[in-house]
């Protein structure tokens, strides 16, 4: 926690002939940041190792395989934990072999389940579009033997059949109206076969859809449905002994399936991996970050694999030029329990924070809490946010993140519900132990004012720690350093003496300002002092034209008492949490308003039960969305602009943990 996992640049050199070995060691550890070779001096002489293509098409088309197989099994199943990564050139064979097993084992069962499928739906809508013609008794064979006659049947729009008739009008024809239902009308037409292509070109006019009778059919229309309706119940159960066996395959090979799949995966990534190896002759060259911890692990297991033939070497960040300089910037990997760790997505949203920053994610998730709390505190929709969070959590394993954030603010709901005496918006349960936020507006007020102090001064905190980690001493001097701070300080002080003890005294009000402006002319003079500085050590050398001193003078008052400014409307915005708070309150007082003249008005009491649960769930749903907006507003805007940054390198490892696919 505060700092991110301690990194070793290593650097490895490995034979050819154990590339395949090393790179299945990377796939167990993951957690090595590789550094493209390019960056480096052999990138730049052109030794690149490059990707082998062939193996990758191999692993392409084995994941195609094996892809084309879950779907049709309907293999629905979390990714399973590789307890060993593969070696890319030896284990494409395993999974090749073991994918060929499977398809010979289900490929017929599938095409067969398949076309009975096919064949039971096609009778289904044979029968269902013959049905139409029950009516008329239609009989096919005396059809059959028109051969000078050109018919078809269909359905046609009620409006329509006016406008078709006076289209044909000019040819011999016959309509035949077969059953009307809603406006439109079940029609069967006639003409000379000489008179096909006008009676189609009118029937398309009016928008007739016609009604596919199957070649062949023999017999009434009556008789021909008896037929298929007695072939489907063999087709039915030809189905449902194919369902069973497919879902005995699914059973017994989704689990090998999805094994191979994540095999076949890691090996094509290691794969592509060696694109940003270098190659000299047979010698490859790894290099990248590795956890410290780690490294001792790593090359145990290289130097065993290789025979004693690799070279496997660590250097500190701190005995790097390039990353002393800025150069090269050190890949964060966080490090933080599993309770602070789904709060990594947020601070991830704001930005990588640098090596040398402090790592923020344990004070956002204890203040997102907080506030989230505070401010949708009621023990009822806390209580339910956290059986979400916890389903979430138990049963959608790819969103399990999300589910710890929404347990944590439900447990924390909960608590400010207890502190408030609010369930479900009754008042009247459980006595406050707190306050109720729309009785104590003004102390609900002063108490958000204070949180914004405390985050605020925190923000500042964590800044003078970053300024003295990254060496940046003439900041301090700065509004947005030590300066900068103590005068915040002051102001919060003088404020926070006027709310619990009355007016300051005049002696303390004229030291006040003495210092205030004090701070305030180091916050002017702190920039063109510098600059006045650098130019006289640079006396001599070409620069670029200068601004002048009285310029800089006028720039740097007017950020100074914009930097006040800012102080007080970052500390006056976080009265937002009491206002969101009552906004909670008043919600609650709207749905029993609106329950209460339902229920008049209907003379029911189940209807005013009713309102109350659907005005809950609106609340849960749209207050909670808001509540949650807020909160990361109050996060990004009024505390992690304070000191964070950014500008931070994500650290990528070879292969990432995956949640499924």
């Amino acid at each position: 926690m505060f700092r991110p996992v301690k990194l070793f640049r290593i650097t490895i050199q490995v034979p050819g002939k154990y590339i395949s070995q090393v790179l299945g060691i990377l796939g167990d550890l993951k957690l090595l940041h590789l550094i493209n070779i390019n960056e480096t001096h052999l990138g730049k002489l052109g030794y690149v190792a490059g990707v082998p293509a062939d193996l990758i098409n191999r692993y392409d088309k084995v994941l195609s395989r094996i892809t084309r197989l879950l779907r049709e099994l309907d293999v629905k199943a979390p990714v399973p934990p590789l307890e060993k990564a593969p070696r890319p050139d030896r284990d494409i064979f395993l999974i090749e072999e073991q994918v060929s097993r499977i398809e010979d084992k289900v490929s017929t069962y599938i095409l067969e389940g398949k076309k009975i499928e096919k064949d039971l739906a096609k009778k289904k809508e044979t029968i269902s579009r013959l049905s139409l013609l029950l009516p008329a008794d239609v009989d096919f064979t005396r059809l059959s033997q028109l051969h000078f006659i050109h018919y078809s049947f269909g359905i046609l729009p009620g409006e329509n059949l006016d406008r078709l008739t006076e289209s044909l009008s000019d040819i011999h024809h016959s309509l035949v109206k077969i059953s009307e239902k809603k406006d439109r009308i079940v029609l069967g037409t006639f003409c000379l076969t000489e008179d096909k292509q006008v009676l189609e070109r009118a029937l398309r006019s009016a928008f007739f859809h016609e009604i596919e009778i199957p070649s062949g059919l023999k017999g009434k229309v009556g008789q021909v449905i008896e037929e298929m309706e007695r072939e489907i119940p063999p087709l039915e159960e030809k189905a449902k002994v194919i369902r069973e066996t497919e879902r005995q395959f699914r059973q017994r090979y989704g689990p090998d399936l999805l094994l191979l799949r994540e095999k076949a995966y890691v090996a094509k990534i290691l794969l592509k991996a060696q694109a940003k190896f270098g190659k000299i002759d047979h010698i490859y060259f790894l290099t990248g970050w590795l956890p410290v911890d780690l490294f001792e692990q790593l090359k145990e297991r290289i130097i065993k694999a290789t025979n004693g033939q690799a070279l496997v070497d660590k250097v500190d960040p701190e005995d790097i030029r390039e990353v002393r300089e800025g150069i090269i910037k050190i890949p964060i990997l966080f490090n933080n329990p599993i309770l602070i760790r789904p709060f990594e997505k947020l601070t991830s949203l704001y930005g990588t924070p640098t090596y040398q920053e402090v790592e923020p994610t344990v004070f956002l998730a204890l203040s997102f809490v907080l506030l989230f709390g505070m401010m949708f505190g009621d023990v009822g929709h806390g209580l339910i946010l956290f059986l979400a969070g916890l389903y979430i959590f138990r049963r959608l394993y790819k969103y399990m993140d999300y589910g710890i954030i929404l347990m944590e603010c439900g447990v924390s709901s909960a608590i400010f519900g207890i502190l408030y005496g609010s369930v479900f918006g009754m008042e009247d349960l459980i006595p406050a132990l707190w306050l109720h936020p729309m009785k104590d507006i003004d102390r609900f007020m002063m108490v958000s004012a204070g949180i914004g102090i405390g985050m605020i001064s925190l923000g500042l905190i964590i800044n003078l720690v970053n300024i003295i980690r990254e060496r940046r001493f003439e900041d301090l001097l700065s509004a947005s350093g030590l300066v900068g701070a103590l005068l915040y300080w002051l102001l919060a002080g003088l404020a926070i003496r006027y709310v619990l003890s009355g007016p300051p005294r005049p002696v303390e009000i004229t030291i006040a300002k003495v210092i205030s402006g004090l701070l305030l002319a180091v916050m002017i003079v702190e920039r063109p002092i510098s600059v006045i500085i650098k130019r006289h050590r640079a006396r001599g050398e070409k620069v670029k034209r200068q601004e002048g001193i009285a310029t800089m003078v006028l720039e740097s008052t007017i950020e100074a008492l914009d930097s006040v400014l800012r102080f007080l409307a970052n500390t006056v915005s976080f009265v937002r949490v009491a206002a969101f708070a009552l906004t909670h309150a008043a919600l609650f007082i709207g749905v029993f308003s609106i329950a209460d003249m339902v229920s008049h008005g209907s003379g029911s009491g189940l209807y005013y039960y009713l309102t109350l649960v659907i005005g809950n769930i609106v609340i849960i749903l749209l207050e909670g969305m808001v509540v949650s907006i807020q909160t990361i507003r109050l996060e990004y805007y009024e505390f992690f602009s304070k000191f964070f940054r950014g500008g931070g390198q994500p650290f990528q490892p070879v292969v990432s943990e995956r949640s499924g696919r």
